[in-house]
C-alpha cells in the first residue's frame, strides 16, 4: 500500500449569506483539497482549512510534501508527518512557532492518509483509532444573521430544529452584543445558550462585558480575550466572573492544552483538527484535557463535510467528548460531500461506519469550487 501520488486542489465555496462574526462579513471561504493515491489506485481524501493563514502560502508549505510521502508506505502516518514536518521546517520544527503553521497547513494531509488508509483495509478510521465509544455526535445550532430581528429568528428555528446547545458569535460592539444575547435568549426559552468573542474582548472589557451578559444564563463563553495573553488572563477573567470559560485560539498543540488545563483557568476545550494538525493531534489534546477532568469541543473553522466526517471518526472515540460540537459546513451554497447526510438530527449525527473517514466526494462540486477559486485569481 505504497503512495504513488499527491494532488492539491484550491477551492472556493461560496456561503449561502455573508457570515458574520467579530472580524466582520465572510461572503465565501477557500480550502485546499489532498486527494492521496496508492499503487493500487486507491484514492483517499483530507482538506486543509487555512482559516488563520494566507491559502497561498499554506499551499506553497504544502509542494514540499510530495517528494516526502511518495513511494512510503500509507500505514506509516505517525512517520510520514514527522518526517512532513521535519523537511518544511528542519531540526528546529519543534520551535514554539512551528507545530501551529505545521498543524494547519498538513491537517489535509494527515486527514487524507486516514482516509486513504481506511479504505486500503476496508474499515471505517474509527476502528482502526480503537473503535467507538458512541453511535453518534452531537452538535450545536449554530446562529447566523446581521440584524438582531434576524439572529432571533434563526434562534428559534434553531431551537424548532431540535438543537439543545445555541451558539452565537459575538464581539461586534458591546451595544449591539448585549441586544442579540437578549433577543436570542428570549427567542430559545430555556435552552442551552453560549457565545464566542472570538478574542474581541480586552481583559477589563471581557470582565465588565461577562458580567453584564451573565444574567442571560450563558452557559460558556468562549475565547473572550487574545490568545497571546494565555492562560494568566483566563484565569483573572475566571476568578471576575462566575460564568465558564473555554479556550480555543489558545490551544493547538499538547503542551499549550496541558498549560492551559492545569491552570485551572478554563472548563471547556475548544479545539478542532485543523489546529492540532489532524486526528492524531486532536486525540492527544483530548487525551491531556481528560486528565483534568475537562471536556473537549470540537471547533469549527471554514471547512466543507470532509472535516466534519473527520472530525466525527476521531470524536466518537473520545470519553471525554462535549455535547455541544461545532460544525460549520452548514454555510456554505454548495457542500462538496456528496454522502452521507450530515445534517443533525435533533442536534446529532451519526457516525460513520464506510470505509475511510466514510463519505463519497461530490467531484461536480469539486469541480465547481475548483473553477470558482480560479476565477477569483485572475
Amino acid at each position: 500500500m505504497k503512495i504513488k501520488d499527491i494532488r492539491l486542489k484550491p477551492l472556493f465555496s461560496k456561503f449561502k449569506k455573508p457570515y458574520v462574526w467579530a472580524m466582520g462579513k465572510n461572503l465565501g471561504q477557500i480550502t485546499i483539497l489532498v486527494e492521496i493515491e496508492t499503487e493500487e489506485g486507491i484514492i483517499g481524501y483530507g482538506e486543509t482549512a487555512p482559516t488563520f493563514a494566507s491559502p497561498e502560502a499554506i499551499y506553497s508549505i504544502l509542494q514540499n510534501v510530495k517528494p516526502v510521502i511518495i513511494g512510503q508506505s500509507v500505514t506509516q502516518i505517525l512517520d510520514l508527518m514527522k518526517k512532513i514536518f521535519t523537511n518544511s521546517f528542519g531540526h528546529h520544527y519543534l520551535s514554539q512557532s512551528h507545530p501551529r503553521i505545521g498543524n494547519i497547513a498538513f491537517a489535509g494531509i494527515e486527514l487524507a492518509l486516514w482516509d486513504t488508509l481506511g479504505k486500503s483495509v476496508g474499515l471505517p478510521v474509527h476502528a482502526l483509532l480503537g473503535g467507538k465509544l458512541n453511535e453518534t455526535v452531537s452538535f450545536m445550532g449554530f446562529v447566523q444573521g446581521d440584524t438582531t430581528e434576524e439572529i432571533a429568528t434563526h434562534a428559534n428555528q434553531l431551537v424548532k430544529d431540535g438543537y439543545e446547545v445555541i451558539y452565537l458569535k459575538v464581539g461586534r460592539t458591546n451595544k449591539q452584543d448585549i441586544a442579540n444575547v437578549k433577543a436570542v435568549r428570549k427567542a430559545i426559552g430555556s435552552k442551552r445558550l453560549r457565545i464566542d468573542p472570538n478574542e474581541a474582548w480586552d481583559l477589563m472589557e471581557a470582565q465588565i462585558m461577562m458580567q453584564r451578559l451573565a444574567k442571560f444564563d450563558l452557559e460558556m463563553v468562549e475565547q473572550p480575550v487574545s490568545a497571546i495573553a494565555g492562560a494568566p488572563a483566563l484565569k483573572a477573567l475566571k476568578q471576575s466572573c462566575s460564568v465558564p470559560i473555554a479556550a480555543d485560539q489558545s490551544v493547538f498543540i499538547p503542551e499549550e492544552a496541558h498549560a492551559i488545563c492545569s491552570s485551572g483557568a478554563v472548563s471547556l476545550l475548544t479545539v478542532g483538527l485543523h489546529e492540532t494538525g489532524g486526528i492524531l493531534g486532536f486525540r492527544r489534546v483530548a487525551a491531556i484535557a481528560h486528565i483534568f477532568d475537562i471536556n473537549v469541543c470540537i471547533h469549527g473553522v471554514l471547512e466543507t463535510g470532509i472535516t466534519t466526517c473527520a472530525s466525527i471518526q476521531a470524536a466518537s472515540g473520545v470519553p471525554n467528548m462535549d455535547d455541544g460540537n461545532q460544525i460549520m459546513w452548514q454555510l456554505l451554497e454548495e457542500d462538496i460531500v456528496e454522502t452521507p447526510d450530515l445534517i443533525p438530527r435533533a442536534g446529532k449525527i451519526l457516525v460513520m461506519d464506510n470505509p475511510g473517514l466514510g463519505f463519497i466526494l461530490n467531484e461536480d462540486a469539486v469541480g465547481r469550487a475548483s473553477e470558482a477559486y480560479h476565477k477569483k485569481k485572475i
